[in-house]
């Protein structure tokens, strides 16, 4: 098996195990009547905590007709993982084709211990201009390391402590004038578009804010003093408490697509790669409420993901199981880059028709530094979530669900597939791998300042006595 396990003829072999491809061939000199031949730009947004279930685009309620639009001219992936349910390392993640164990602990290093290139990196080194834009705390340099092949990284903003975000809009302003210098000027572009907007708190502003949640009589709101005590599992919501917290969030969905228009309809689009995607879900199930970091359900693990561009598929959408690993590497096979060499991720394919196949797993876990850490292997059809011990799921605590007729993982007792048996083996095979090609010594740990300590417990990255703690999903053993 590979990771993720691509076992179909019709599929492209994983990077990890790909041989390193030629050069690209040098273009002929235009013609002094003409300006420069070049490959397109690249737009990758990140719309933090977006659980695909909750959008309109994947059968949900949040409607979001901008990024609707975006994929009836190209694609849309039902099964897109993520592999990490916090923001630093699920963006590693997607920025490297590497899995997370192999970047350790980011927040507490400020950085990654994966030494190959980025994304942004070999994208700089191609000629491209390279830019990020981000939108919340926990994408900051300072707390991530990930300004690596950035010329710019735009993360400076006031910080308001009752909404914790730079607003869609800002972001967005300071993206498309950028945009538009690289694109008056024939550069091409690789920019990064990171908005928090449907991040905790969930406070839409009207009309959004009664979208989704009309009838209610109860008396919470979206705000972090309202929620607190639930999201640290000291209280638990009623039903209609839990519906109208979740059409808050879903209004926030719908406020941030309303933000993306100008990005979407920029005048460099026709010569454009996008990528849309999320680094993680939130939970409204399963006794975890309005939280991500210690829980790998769909509704954290399951994100949306749409790529547009020159010469791709329009109108279309994919089935098979993909992981947020794969877009480095699908990335670099659209612009004739030599793929990455010896990662976890795979190259989709040039019609994306890679991702056709129902048999790929893909692997998250939680953050291993805090308690209870777990463990999730997820292929098409069957969802395993297990604690995990030195790396490994504990099978003998494990949860089983059949995603064929329990896709809301309600049911943990379905019977564990043969290949489930072993699959900590698989994963730890992979891993070890890469990180022996891969992943430095780890960075001298990082004192942050009072006011980013201030903002990540503001956001809930900070664990306090009394608070919620990650626990092995609710639910029966599968063996006694």
């Amino acid at each position: 098996m590979r990771l993720l396990l691509c076992v179909l003829p019709l599929m492209l072999a994983c990077s990890d195990d790909a041989p390193p491809a030629s050069s690209v061939p040098t273009a002929q000199a235009p013609t002094a009547a003409t300006p420069p031949s070049r490959g397109p730009n690249v737009l990758f947004v990140s719309l933090d905590t977006v659980s695909a279930e909750h959008m309109a685009l994947y059968g949900g309620p949040a409607t979001m007709p901008n990024l609707e639009a975006v994929a009836a001219a190209g694609t849309t992936f039902d099964h897109a993982i993520s592999h990490f349910p916090e923001t630093a390392l699920s963006h590693w993640s997607m920025m490297t084709g590497a899995l997370p164990a192999v970047h350790g602990n980011v927040p507490a290093y400020g950085n990654s211990r994966f030494t190959g290139p980025t994304l942004a990196e070999r994208l700089r080194a191609s000629g491209m201009r390279t830019a990020a834009f981000i939108g919340g705390e926990t994408l900051t340099d300072r707390s991530t390391g990930m300004s690596r092949g950035f010329e710019i990284y735009d993360d400076a903003y006031p910080w308001d402590r009752k909404d914790l975000r730079r607003p869609a809009a800002e972001v967005i302003a300071a993206a498309t004038t950028w945009m538009s210098e690289q694109h008056r000027s024939n550069q091409p572009y690789f920019a990064f578009v990171h908005l928090f907007d449907a991040h905790f708190p969930y406070t839409p502003a009207p009309p959004w804010d009664t979208a989704y949640t009309q009838g209610y009589t109860g008396t919470l709101t979206g705000s972090d003093e309202d929620l607190r005590p639930y999201r640290d599992g000291q209280k638990t919501p009623s039903a209609a408490d839990i519906a109208h917290i979740a059409g808050l969030y879903q209004g926030e969905l719908s406020e941030m697509d309303a933000a993306l228009k100008p990005l979407f309809e920029h005048e460099s689009m026709a010569n454009t790669i996008v990528v849309v995607t999320s680094d993680h879900g939130e939970s409204f199930r399963h006794d975890y409420w309005f939280n991500h970091r210690g829980g790998l359900w769909d509704e954290i693990t399951r994100v949306p993901l749409v790529i547009r561009g020159p010469d791709l598929p329009e109108g279309e959408r994919r089935d098979g199981v993909v992981g947020l690993v794969d877009l480095s590497p699908t990335l670099l096979g659209r612009l004739d880059l030599a793929p990455l060499d010896g990662v976890h991720g795979m190259d989709l394919g040039p019609t994306l028709k890679g991702a056709e196949g129902q048999d790929r797993v893909a692997f998250s876990i939680t953050d291993p530094a805090r308690p209870n850490p777990q463990f999730a292997a997820r292929s098409h059809d069957h969802k395993l979530i297990a604690p995990a011990a030195d790396g490994m799921p504990v099978l003998d605590r494990a949860l089983s669900y059949d995603l064929r007729v329990d896709p809301l993982e309600a049911k943990p007792d379905a019977p564990l597939p043969e290949p489930m048996e072993s699959i900590g083996s698989v994963y730890q095979a992979k891993l070890q791998r890469v990180m022996a090609r891969w992943q430095g010594p780890a960075p001298e740990r990082r004192q942050p300042e009072q006011a980013e300590i201030e903002r990540l417990k503001a956001l809930g990255y900070v664990d306090e006595p009394g608070a919620e703690q990650p626990r092995p999903a609710p639910g029966p053993p599968l063996r006694p």
